[in-house]
């Protein structure tokens, strides 16, 4: 995850990441991690915004939305 200049999240799995980079996501060279748990009750309004589904996955919903922008 990072954040755009707005603050929005950009979510993208690390795999997806990977093969569009050719890089992996080392956890050591982050600035933080964020356990799923936490990511939801500090975006949850956002997340409450920005998905249609309740009983999907949030995270998963938002990351195909951000992989979605990120390759157009």
């Amino acid at each position: 995850m990072a954040v755009d200049a707005d603050g929005s999240p950009i979510l993208m799995p690390a795999k997806i990441f990977k093969q569009i980079a050719g890089e992996s996501i080392e956890p050591e060279e982050c600035r933080a991690v964020l356990g799923k748990q936490t990511f939801e009750t500090v975006y949850g309004l956002y997340i409450e915004w920005h998905t249609v589904s309740s009983t999907d996955c949030p995270l998963w919903e938002l990351c195909q939305t951000s992989h979605q922008y990120c390759c157009l």
